[in-house]
C-alpha cells in the first residue's frame, strides 16, 4: 500500500505544476506571446484588460493560498500560447470577474473592452443570479447557457477549455470528492467537447488529468507497465523509425517522421473493450509523418504498404473522408517485426495544426478584423446540441442526453449517390432518414442497406450504403421515439406529434363549440369567423386556432367558450355554468354515505367522502383541488398534478374550491425523496442522522451507486406533517457535504 501510495505521488508530481508560486506566469510573458503571433496587436489593450483584472480580483484567494488572479492569468497565458487573437487572451484575464466580483457587470466590459469580449465573458460565466433549489438543474441551465455561447462565437470554448486545463492542473489542492466529481466532469462534458472541435491537445491533457484523479491506482499501474514495456521495445521502434526515414529518403520523398506512446487514458479504454490486459494490447504506440502535400500522402501510404504488410480492415482514409471535426489523415497499421503491429498516422503540416489545435487553428487576425475559416461545422454542431434537445428535459436527464450526444462513438454510412452521412453509434434507418430531411423521415416506411431490404428499426454499421424506403401514406406514432437513436430524430417526431395533437385539438374544439351553439339554439350563421375573431379578446385569446384548440384540449369548457356569443335574452333563462357544475357534484355524491376524516374540507358540500390521490401524493400545505369519481368520492390531488393535464379529463368534474382542514399533531404524509449525492462512505449516516435530529420518521430506505454518472441515490421514504415540515428537511439535507440534489417525488 505504501508503495502504491509513493508511486500516485510520484505521477501528481509529473502531471502539474507541483511548485505553483515558482511557476507564476508574469503579464510579459503574455505579452511576449501575443506580439510573437499578431506582431501588430494592440499591446496597451492587452495591458489594460490585465490590469482591470488585477484590480477587482485583489484580494482574493484560492485554495492554494496563492492570490485568486494566478488562475486568469495562467488562462490568458495558455491562450496566448495557443496563438488565440488579441480579443481571445484578454477575455482570459477577466473571465471570472463577472462571476466573483459585484462590482462588476457585464455592461461595465462592453463599455471599457468592447461587445466580443463581454460576450466570450458572458458564455463562461455560470448562471449565478438565479436561485435553484436543485443543483444539477442549475447545472444544466448552466450547461445550456456555455454552449449557445459557444455556437455564437467559437471562443467561448477555447476560453473555457483553457480555465478548465489549469483547473486540472491545479486539483489537488481540493478536497478528494471535489477532485472526483470535477475530474468526471471534465471526462464526461470538456474532453468531448474538445475532441468534436479538433482541439485534441486540450482533449489528451484533460483525459490525461481527469484520469488519475478518478482512478489514480490504475492510472499510475497502466503508466508504470507501458514505461517498462516501452524500455524493452526502444530499440525495436528506433530501428523501424530508421527504416521508414529511409525508405522515404530511397524515394526522395520529404516528411518529417516521428515515434510517439499513446495516452494511456486511450490505452485504459482499449483494454476495457477488448476486455484484456496491457499484453493483450499490441499497437500501444504509433509513427507520425508530416508530408508536404496530399499526393506525398498517398505515396507514402503506398511505400509503406510495400514495405510492410498492411493488416486488413485498419486501414483508414480521412483525407478523402474527414471527422465531423474536420480531422484529415491517413491510417493505417502494419505488420513490423516479430509480427508486432504498428500504427502510422500520415498528414500534411496543415492537417496536424488542424488535428492539435482544431477551432483554434481557424482563427486568424486579417487587416484589424476577425475572421473564421470553416468554423460554421462546430457552431451548427454546437446548437443542434441544445436545439435537438426535448425542452421537457431538466436537471439529470438534461446532462446525461448531452453526454450521450458528446460521445464521440460515430459510424460514416453513404446515400446511394456516395455522399457520406456521419451518424451516432447505434443510429437505425429511420435516424439516417430523418438526418437526411425531416420530410423524408416523416414518410420512412424501412430501407434497402447494402441492398438488402430492412426495417425502420435495423441498426446501422460502418460503411453501409442506405437507401430510404418511403409511402406518402405514412405517418410518425408514438412508437417511433422507442427505436429513434439520436437526439435530432426524436426532437422531430416530437414536433410532428405535437403539431398533429394541435391540429386534431383544433377540429374537436371547433365541432364542440359548434355543438354548443346548436344546443343553445342560436343560428350558426350569427356566429361567423368575423364575429368570433371580434369577440377573441374578452376571452384572452388573438388567434382563432388557439381559441379552438383550448376547447378541445379541455383547457376550456364549450359552455364558457360560446357565452360572449350568446344572447342576453336566452342567457337570462339559462343555468350557469358554475350550477350545471353544482348539480352534477351533488349528484354524483348524493349516493355516498360514508364519512371522511377531514384532512380536506369541499366547501358546501358535506358528508362528501374525500381520499389523497396516490397519483401526486398531497401533503398540507401543497395547493390542491378535487376531481369527482364514480362512486368513491372526491380525489385531492396537487394542482400541479400530471394527471389533471390529460386532455381527455371530464372538466365538470373538478372541484376548484376546496382547502386542507384542521390537522392534529398526530396526522403524517409519506412522502418519497430522491436524494442524489456524491459518492463517499459516511454518507447514508450522515443523511439519516441528519433525517433523526430534525425529528421525522423513516418509513422505507433504499440506496445504489450511480456507476456511469459516478453519484450515490438515495431513497427515502419518511413522515412529515406539512409542506413547511418538507421544506426545512429538505434545506436541512441539501447542507450535507457532498449532496448534490434533494427532489421530491410521488
Amino acid at each position: 500500500m505504501a508503495d502504491i501510495k509513493e508511486r500516485v505521488l510520484k505521477a501528481l508530481k509529473s502531471i502539474v505544476p507541483w511548485s505553483d508560486r515558482e511557476k507564476m506566469i508574469r503579464y510579459e510573458d503574455i505579452e511576449k506571446e501575443v506580439l510573437k503571433h499578431h506582431p501588430d496587436a494592440d499591446i496597451q489593450y492587452l495591458a489594460s484588460a490585465y490590469a482591470f483584472g488585477a484590480q477587482h480580483h485583489h484580494g482574493q484567494l484560492r485554495k492554494s493560498g496563492e492570490p485568486y488572479y494566478s488562475h486568469p492569468v495562467a488562462v490568458a497565458y495558455i491562450l496566448a500560447k495557443n496563438g488565440l487573437d488579441l480579443e481571445t487572451v484578454a477575455s482570459g484575464f477577466l473571465h471570472d470577474v463577472v462571476e466573483d466580483c459585484e462590482e462588476v457587470s457585464l455592461k461595465d466590459l462592453e463599455d471599457r473592452f468592447g461587445h466580443n469580449l463581454a460576450k466570450i465573458v458572458d458564455g463562461v460565466t455560470k448562471i449565478g443570479k438565479v436561485k435553484y433549489r436543485n443543483k444539477l438543474h442549475a447545472q444544466a441551465d448552466s450547461y445550456r447557457k456555455m454552449i449557445l455561447a459557444m455556437a455564437e462565437d467559437l471562443r467561448v470554448l477555447i476560453v473555457k477549455l483553457a480555465d478548465r486545463y489549469h483547473n486540472m492542473q491545479t486539483l489537488h489542492h481540493l478536497p478528494k470528492e471535489k477532485q472526483v466529481r470535477i475530474a468526471r466532469e471534465t471526462m464526461d462534458i470538456y474532453a468531448p467537447l474538445a475532441h468534436r472541435v479538433g482541439m485534441s491537445h486540450f482533449k489528451f491533457q484533460l483525459e490525461k488529468l481527469a484520469f488519475f484523479y478518478i482512478n489514480p491506482e490504475v492510472y499510475v499501474d497502466i503508466e508504470t507497465k507501458v514505461n517498462e514495456r516501452h524500455s524493452k521495445a526502444k530499440a525495436r521502434i528506433n530501428s523501424t523509425e530508421k527504416k521508414i526515414i529511409k525508405l522515404l529518403e530511397e524515394h526522395n520523398i520529404k516528411a518529417d517522421v516521428k515515434s510517439r506512446i499513446k495516452s494511456l487514458y486511450s490505452i485504459y479504454k482499449k483494454m476495457k473493450n477488448k476486455k484484456t490486459g496491457l499484453d493483450g494490447i499490441y499497437d500501444y504506440y504509433a509513427f507520425r509523418i508530416i508530408a508536404e502535400s496530399v499526393s506525398d500522402c498517398y505515396n507514402i501510404l503506398g511505400r509503406l504498404h510495400g514495405r510492410w504488410h498492411p493488416i486488413p480492415d485498419r486501414i483508414k482514409d480521412f483525407i478523402a473522408t474527414p471527422k465531423p471535426n474536420l480531422y484529415q489523415s491517413l491510417h493505417t497499421t502494419l505488420a513490423g517485426q516479430q509480427g508486432q503491429p504498428f500504427e502510422v498516422q500520415i498528414r500534411t503540416k496543415t492537417m496536424d495544426r488542424i488535428a492539435e489545435d482544431g477551432v483554434a487553428a481557424h482563427w486568424t487576425y486579417k487587416q484589424g478584423r476577425l475572421q473564421s475559416i470553416g468554423t460554421h461545422k462546430y457552431s451548427k454542431w454546437l446548437k443542434k446540441l441544445v436545439t435537438d434537445r426535448d425542452p421537457d428535459i431538466k436537471g439529470v436527464d438534461y446532462i446525461e442526453s448531452i453526454k450521450g450526444d458528446l460521445v464521440p462513438n460515430e459510424i460514416l454510412v453513404f446515400t446511394p449517390t456516395g455522399e457520406i452521412k456521419t451518424l451516432k453509434s447505434g443510429a437505425t434507418v429511420l435516424d439516417f432518414a430523418y438526418h437526411i430531411h425531416t420530410d423524408l423521415g416523416h414518410i420512412t416506411t424501412g430501407g434497402r442497406v447494402d441492398g438488402a431490404q430492412v426495417g425502420m428499426r435495423t441498426k446501422l454499421k460502418n460503411g453501409q450504403t442506405v437507401e430510404i424506403l418511403t409511402s406518402k401514406k405514412q405517418k410518425p406514432s408514438e412508437e417511433w421515439l422507442s427505436f429513434a437513436v439520436t437526439s435530432s430524430a426524436r426532437s422531430k417526431i416530437r414536433n410532428w406529434l405535437n403539431s398533429e395533437k394541435r391540429h386534431k385539438s383544433i377540429e374537436i374544439g371547433r365541432a364542440l363549440f359548434e355543438k354548443e351553439i346548436k344546443k343553445m339554439k342560436i343560428p350558426l350563421k350569427t356566429v361567423s369567423n368575423k364575429v368570433i375573431q371580434e369577440k377573441l379578446g374578452e376571452l384572452n385569446f388573438k388567434k382563432m386556432d388557439d381559441f379552438y384548440s383550448a376547447i378541445g384540449l379541455g383547457n376550456m369548457t364549450p359552455r364558457r367558450a360560446i357565452l360572449p356569443f350568446v344572447p342576453e335574452e336566452i342567457l337570462e333563462k339559462t343555468p350557469s355554468s358554475q350550477e350545471v357544475r353544482e348539480n352534477r357534484i351533488k349528484k354524483a355524491i348524493s349516493n355516498l354515505t360514508r364519512h371522511s376524516k377531514q384532512q380536506v374540507i369541499v366547501k358546501d358540500l358535506n358528508d362528501v367522502l374525500v381520499f389523497l390521490s396516490t397519483c401526486c401524493k398531497p401533503i398540507e400545505g401543497d395547493p390542491i383541488c378535487g376531481y369527482i369519481t364514480l362512486g368513491k368520492g372526491v380525489a385531492i390531488h396537487r394542482k400541479d398534478c400530471k394527471s389533471l393535464k390529460d386532455p381527455n379529463l371530464d372538466k365538470d368534474r373538478l372541484v376548484e374550491d376546496v382547502q386542507w382542514g384542521k390537522m392534529d399533531d398526530t396526522q403524517y404524509f409519506n412522502t418519497r425523496l430522491v436524494i442524489h449525492t456524491e459518492d463517499r462512505q459516511g454518507m447514508i449516516a450522515d443523511i439519516t442522522n441528519k433525517v433523526a435530529s430534525m425529528k421525522t420518521n423513516i418509513k422505507d430506505f433504499e440506496a445504489h451507486t450511480d456507476y456511469d454518472r459516478g453519484l450515490g441515490v438515495i431513497v427515502l421514504v419518511v413522515e412529515v406533517q406539512s409542506v413547511e415540515h418538507l421544506k426545512k428537511l429538505s434545506s436541512a439535507l441539501e447542507q450535507i457535504k457532498g449532496v448534490i440534489s434533494v427532489e421530491r417525488r410521488a
